[in-house]
């Protein structure tokens, strides 16, 4: 019996452990680079924008509410800032 406890006793601390363990060794690093969005696709028709939700977030610190209106903001200021990250700032 006292095998059989010592045993459970292992098993229940392996399992309590491996979360730990598995949230830093099995993570993605932290360096991954997303891509922004090609502006050049809208070029030719700057403010003609959807209304979808699809939010940038850019270097001037403004969210942008998707890929058309951040490139025309862009193309319009010159190039002044550029793509943060997607999502909100």
């Amino acid at each position: 019996m006292s095998f059989f406890s010592s045993w459970m006793k292992a098993v229940f601390i392996i399992v309590l452990l491996f979360p730990l363990h598995s949230e830093t060794s099995f993570s993605r690093p932290n360096t991954v680079q997303r891509i922004g969005p090609d502006c050049d696709v809208f070029k030719d028709r700057l403010h003609l924008c959807t209304r979808e939700r699809n939010p940038i977030c850019a270097t001037n610190c403004r969210t942008y509410s998707n890929p058309c209106v951040f490139c025309s903001a862009k193309i319009e200021s010159g190039g002044k800032f550029g793509f943060r990250r997607y999502g909100a700032c």
